[in-house]
């Protein structure tokens, strides 16, 4: 029987934990350390559209192969009827940009359906918004949220078998009787490797009961950044921001920035009933980094360990995939002696 410790309670550390259950079955004991779990990661604030977003240089080979593992995995929940439980909405997405770019995501090709969109199809809908967009591309996608889809996740891994410590790591070496420990710490891997490439991206986001709205909408605006409208089972999220800062205090101007754009946009929005307004930290990164490491403690033992962190915007649209991944570096590692390192 294997134990391996999973550091990290939001969706990549529990999408890492399921796979490892899957790939070893009955030969291990997974047990996850963190100090927040469901409903208070950073994950369960997140509006949960599939789309890969702020992933610095991650290789595209690498970006494709964790989107589409998350993306086919959500296609299945949604094909056996459990869209409903897990949070999942199967619906069309708009991307606009004001910029003139003529490049297209490498991971359009992913999803179930796509297309960018034609100089007349573009013209109709700057006339019909009065916008000034001059690329844009339709793709169908999936919504899931996270303070749903998390809950899913750990009723799944709890039935495996599966254990959860309510407890803050400060060091590899707290777990040095596990055979493998997965470091799904996200930002806190600034503090627990010193990692300073993890950089906090500041989102805003106000959640609206608007139950006529069934489609997503990305708009990339020349000057202002950009803004959202992301159509979730219960709410619809707007957004939203995208700030290097550690603050999660609300800001009256960030929300008047994006909420008088998406007004513009659909009128009827405005006197939609207002949720909640909340702010989360995404976990950037350079580039993500999904990888295995042999450390050594102080009394010379090894310690086995893979990483799974910096995910920027992508938490939720690559954590089965990176999950998945992780799970097969688990596996590899096992099988090193740990005497002949």
């Amino acid at each position: 029987m294997y134990n391996i410790a999973v550091i990290g309670g939001g969706c990549m550390g529990l999408a890492s934990a399921l796979e490892i259950q899957k790939l070893l079955k009955n030969n291990v004991q997974v047990t996850i350390f963190a100090e927040k779990f469901t409903p208070d990661t950073t994950s369960d604030i997140a509006a949960g559209l599939w789309e890969p977003y702020l992933l610095g240089e991650t290789e595209p080979e690498n970006l494709i192969r964790w989107g589409k593992g998350t993306y086919d995995y959500l296609t299945q929940l949604w094909q056996e009827g459990k869209a409903k439980e897990a949070g999942i909405c199967l619906q069309p997405c708009i991307n606009l940009n004001e910029e003139a770019s003529e490049e297209t995501p490498v991971w359009l090709p992913i999803t179930l359906g796509y297309s960018k969109l034609t100089p007349g199809h573009l013209k109709s809908l700057n006339e019909q918004y009065k916008w000034n967009f001059n690329v844009g591309y339709s793709f169908i996608t999936f919504t899931w949220e996270g303070a749903i889809f998390l809950p899913y996740l750990m009723k799944i891994f709890s039935e495996n078998g599966g254990k959860t410590v309510q407890r803050r790591i400060e060091h590899f070496n707290e777990l040095s009787n596990y055979d493998v420990i997965v470091n799904c710490t996200g930002l806190a891997s600034r503090d627990l490797l010193n990692d300073l490439d993890v950089t906090p991206i500041r989102g805003q986001i106000r959640r609206v009961k608007a139950p006529w709205q069934y489609s997503s909408f990305l708009i990339d605006h020349k000057n202002e950044g950009s803004c959202y409208i992301i159509a979730n089972t219960h709410s619809v999220v707007l957004g939203g921001t995208k700030q290097k800062s550690f603050d999660t205090t609300l800001s009256d101007a960030d929300s008047d920035r994006f909420l008088n754009h998406l007004n513009r946009f659909i009128p009827s929005l405005k006197d939609a009933e207002v949720v909640k307004n909340v702010v989360g930290l995404r976990p950037y990164r350079s580039k993500v980094r999904l990888e295995e490491e042999f450390l050594k403690t102080p009394d010379g033992k090894t310690l086995k360990v893979v990483h799974n962190y910096g995910h920027g915007g992508s938490g939720l649209s690559l954590s089965v995939g990176c999950g998945q991944h992780a799970a097969e570096l688990v596996v590899k590692m096992l099988r090193v002696d740990k005497n002949k390192l």
